[in-house]
């Protein structure tokens, strides 16, 4: 399975700029020929010029555009899934293949084209020639725009997107809004995701990395998950749905036992056994805030979630201490079950 090549994604050009750049090419060629020639003669030649060469420019942009897209059947369920929650698969195939398909438009436009001019009486039938070539390939890449909108919308969120890598070991840290999750990849891996102390900052997926024996670990910060069905979420939800599915070695879910964050113990209970009745990774519960919590608050954490650690992301305390807990109970393991099935082979 392919994993989106950010170097590889292509430019999308917006509809007005494939038009200002047919124009421009059409224009740019110039009459050749002996000075000898009849002027209609080389008009027609002129004008046979700039129509093979503004329809080359433009087919080979429209081929190549649609060709560089990711293609989903060959992306990792990753990807895939991320484009169908966040656009829609059918809706992404039809864009990548109305564009495709447009440069064979492209190119009967221009054949045709080619003939009227050859078989123009005179200069009125050549000018209309020229003209309806022009206007035809105008409203061609007219009807493209919100395909090609649609592409380059899809461009800009995947060069958004961490590189992320499914074939390592991955650390997805979950929970609801708010309780930490950026503040904990910042203080244990190479990441530095936004951090704000109101709800939903975390727009998109953020990416760590833990490096241990030489073996590099991805810790990945997951947009917060509500308390509903998933039917009921919203965009950014699935992304962390997802993330969930098919990235995850084991799951760390963070709790906030405080009321500042605003969602209470309970809902983050729910979604916590939603977590652990969903998938069949493993699931690590720690606590966070331990700087703010009162007693009674943290008292009532421990008795519904039973955490492997209690930490404090404002100040980094115990969160390395709780990385070390998760890799040596579930990364070494998984480590060295591979290095023995490598050596079997």
């Amino acid at each position: 399975m392919e994993t989106v090549e950010k170097s590889k994604l292509p430019y999308v050009y917006s509809a007005d700029e494939l038009i200002s750049m047919f124009l421009a090419v059409y224009e740019r060629e110039e009459a050749r020929g002996s000075s000898a020639e009849p002027a209609f003669v080389k008009q027609k030649r002129l004008e046979i010029r700039r129509i093979v060469a503004s329809g080359k420019a433009l087919a080979s942009t429209l081929r190549e555009t649609a060709l560089k897209m990711p293609f989903l059947d060959k992306l990792h369920p990753f990807y895939r899934d991320l484009i169908d929650v966040s656009f829609g698969a059918q809706t992404y195939r039809h864009a990548v293949a109305k564009v495709g398909r447009a440069h064979l438009a492209v190119k009967a436009i221009a054949k045709e084209a080619i003939t009227a001019v050859k078989s123009a009486p005179d200069k009125a039938a050549l000018l209309k020639a020229r003209k309806m070539y022009k206007a035809r390939v105008v409203d061609l890449l007219n009807d493209l725009a919100p395909e090609l909108d649609k592409l380059k919308e899809v461009v800009l969120f995947l060069r958004r997107l961490p590189s992320v890598d499914p074939s390592l070991f991955t650390v997805v840290v979950a929970g609801a809004p708010n309780v930490g999750k950026s503040s904990f990849v910042r203080c244990v891996s190479t990441a530095k995701p936004e951090v704000a102390e109101y709800p939903f900052t975390t727009k998109q997926i953020h990416l760590g990395h833990i490096i241990l024996r030489g073996d590099k670990i991805q810790v990945v910060d997951t947009p917060g998950l509500l308390d509903r069905p998933l039917s009921e979420r919203n965009a950014i939800e699935r992304q962390a749905v997802l993330a969930l599915r098919h990235l995850a070695g084991v799951i760390l879910f963070l709790v906030d036992p405080t009321p500042h964050g605003g969602f209470g113990l309970e809902m983050q209970h729910n979604l916590y056994r939603e977590i652990t009745t969903s998938f069949q990774t493993p699931v690590v519960a720690a606590v966070n805030k331990i700087d703010i919590a009162s007693r009674e608050e943290l008292e009532r954490a421990r008795l519904l979630f039973s955490p492997a650690a209690e930490i404090s992301t404002l100040n980094c305390q115990g969160t390395k201490e709780l990385m070390d807990y998760v890799l040596t109970k579930y990364y070494v393991p998984a480590a060295l079950e591979k290095l023995r099935a490598a050596r079997l082979r």
